[in-house]
C-alpha cells in the first residue's frame, strides 16, 4: 500500500499546515526478519512479487494464473476472516530527537472485515457527526479528524502512541 499510502500521508501533512514539519518524511517497509533468514525472506516475496506481476502481464502465463488464483468476490471464509486481524507498528522521530512509536490495530480479516468496519464507521462519521470544518479534496485524517478514532476504538480497534 506503500504508493497510495505516502501520498495520502504527505497531502494530510499539506492540508494541515505541515503539522508534521516541512521536513517530514514517511515511508513504508515490510519486516522480514534478519540475519539470513530475513534476506531468503525478502528474496523470496520480491522475487514472488516481480514473478506474479510478470506472470499477468504476458498472455498466456496471465491465463495459467487466472485458473489457479482466487477470482474476483472470492476470498477467505467466515471461520478465517474471525481470526484474522492486523497490527501495524510505527516509529518515528521529530526534528528535536524525540522518538514516538504507535500501533494501529484490530480484529478481523484486514482484506474484508477490519476494512469493513472502517468503511461503515467512516460513512457513519461523514452522516452523523460534527466534523471539522473542511472543504476539498481531503484525506481521512483531514476530513474526520479524531472523530473517526473514536468510533474505530469502540469497534474494537486500538490506536496510541507513546514516547520512547
Amino acid at each position: 500500500m506503500a504508493p497510495f499510502n505516502t501520498r495520502v500521508v504527505r497531502r494530510s501533512n499539506a492540508l494541515q499546515d505541515w503539522a508534521y514539519g516541512r521536513d517530514f518524511s514517511y515511508g513504508e517497509v515490510m519486516a522480514t526478519g534478519g540475519g539470513i533468514g530475513g534476506a531468503v525472506a525478502a528474496g523470496v516475496v520480491t522475487g514472488g512479487l516481480a514473478g506474479v506481476l510478470a506472470g499477468m502481464s504476458f498472455g498466456p502465463t496471465a491465463a495459467l494464473l487466472d485458473k489457479v488464483l482466487p477470482a474476483p468476490g472470492e476470498g477467505p471464509d467466515a471461520a478465517t476472516r474471525a481470526r484474522g486481524f492486523f497490527r501495524m507498528v510505527t516509529t518515528g522521530t521529530t526534528e528535536s530527537g524525540r522518538r514516538y512509536r504507535s500501533v494501529a490495530a484490530g480484529p478481523g480479516d484486514p482484506g474484508y472485515a477490519a476494512t469493513a468496519v472502517m468503511l461503515g464507521e467512516a460513512g457513519l462519521s461523514l452522516a452523523l457527526d460534527d466534523l471539522p470544518d473542511r472543504a476539498g479534496s481531503l484525506t481521512p485524517a483531514t476530513a474526520l479528524g479524531t472523530v473517526l478514532v473514536d468510533r474505530l476504538r469502540a469497534a474494537g480497534h486500538t490506536y496510541e502512541v507513546t514516547e520512547l
